[in-house]
């Protein structure tokens, strides 16, 4: 389950990032941000936010990354919930 809160945590990450960018799109040289992950022994993700490049697709292109870090959320969200419903019909079975 670590694995996958820390995928909703980065997720998390990525929206609020697209969010940043989005809202400074009318700001003369703000700096655009991104999220940089990286994997962690044992599994699971590290992530933090970095300057990421200019992006002339923006804000179509902050819309599709804040879209995809929300499929990826749900996707972990549905893992936990998943294992949690497995853990307590373990837990039924042998109880």
């Amino acid at each position: 389950m670590s694995i996958a809160s820390s995928g909703m945590r980065a997720a998390s990450l990525e929206v609020q990032a697209a969010a940043a960018n989005v809202a400074r799109l009318s700001v003369e040289g703000a700096a655009r941000i991104g999220v940089a992950q990286t994997s962690v022994v044992g599994g699971g993700v590290e992530a933090g936010v970095v300057e990421a490049a200019p992006d002339p697709g923006a804000p179509v292109s902050d819309l599709l990354a804040a879209k995809d870090a929300v499929l990826a959320f749900t996707a972990n969200a549905t893992l936990i919930r998943r294992s949690d419903q497995m853990l307590g019909a373990l837990l039924d079975e042998r109880g």
